[in-house]
């Protein structure tokens, strides 16, 4: 009867150890593979857009928290924690600016739209009208520059192609901010009957289109940045391109830039306004790991650092 109660015994724990080993194989194979890749560990994930995301730990992560940042009384975000630098980014849609305007109200540093791809089947590459103007009146008025190009690129081969083309424009400029990747999904109303190429892409294909821009930019000497919202930033681009480059990140109406990763630039609205400028125009913060006290790190453009790159043609 002993003999008999140790077997069941024994046999019971064998089935719950057998129970066991299954359930850590299913937890670790299981779980949905991020781009395509299996996660072989034991995941963590968050909610995004209402689906679960596999991020990788291993990555550089974001430590910013909503007591790091507030709006000041004009409705501009500042950092509490550290130095800061106020920028914009603008393109033709801007029209005409008046830079000395721009910089007298505290903007430090302009991100410029060098170029686009257009929508439809040609994809044809287009200079920004307003590029040549704004790179040379920006730093007349005392602005740092960097720029980005509007990609649909839809194969490796044109994020090449776009990253020359901009490589070209830049040419006797002074760029002292980075050169970012700017591809998006677009809704069906913005890209009209033509349609947006990017629609069909998928996402393997779109992160070989960020690795062959950025690889581009970084190999003629400058810093080479991808523009990233929850969509591209979790479920486009490869993990490893997010450690790689710098990270620009849009994330409006949020009271920190509430992203897994680390974060370099946040772009936290689309509808800021500056003088010198008509209209809503887009409003970044560069936080600058340095004492708030000191004047020279704050967001006044007084007394700002610039972010240097190798690149200045």
């Amino acid at each position: 009867m002993q003999q008999t109660k140790l077997h069941n015994r024994i046999k019971w724990a064998l089935r719950a150890a057998l129970v066991l080993a299954l359930a850590a194989v299913f937890a670790v194979f299981s779980s949905d593979a991020v781009n395509g890749r299996w996660a072989y560990y034991l995941p963590t994930t968050i909610t995004v857009n209402g689906e679960e995301v596999v991020v990788n730990e291993a990555l550089e992560q974001n430590e910013y928290t909503e007591e790091d940042f507030a709006l000041d009384e004009d409705g501009r975000m500042v950092c509490l924690t550290s130095g800061y630098r106020t920028g914009i980014d603008v393109s033709a849609h801007q029209g005409d600016i008046d830079w000395e305007s721009v910089a007298a109200d505290g903007v430090s540093f302009a991100m410029l739209r060098v170029g686009f791809r257009g929508y439809g089947a040609e994809g044809t590459l287009n200079l920004d009208d307003y590029f040549l103007q704004n790179a040379q009146a920006a730093v007349e008025a005392g602005l740092d520059i960097g720029v980005y190009f509007f990609s649909q690129a839809t194969s490796a081969e044109e994020a090449e192609e776009e990253a020359a083309f901009v490589l070209e424009q830049l040419e006797g400029l002074t760029i002292t901010f980075p050169v970012a990747y700017d591809w998006e999904l677009i809704d069906a109303e913005d890209s009209g009957e033509a349609g947006a190429r990017t629609d069909d892409v998928d996402d393997e294909t779109a992160a070989a289109c960020a690795e062959a821009f950025c690889a581009a930019i970084t190999q003629a000497g400058y810093q080479a940045a991808l523009y990233v919202n929850n969509q591209t930033g979790y479920f486009s681009y490869d993990d490893a391109q997010l450690q790689s480059y710098f990270l620009w990140y849009a994330g409006y109406e949020q009271s920190y830039p509430d992203y897994y990763y680390a974060v370099d630039l946040w772009q936290y609205t689309e509808s800021g306004a500056v003088d010198g400028i008509v209209g809503g125009v887009d409003l970044n913060i560069y936080p600058i790991d340095s004492d708030p006290a000191d004047s020279d790190s704050t967001g006044d453009a007084s007394g700002s650092t610039s972010l240097e790159t190798e690149g200045s043609a």
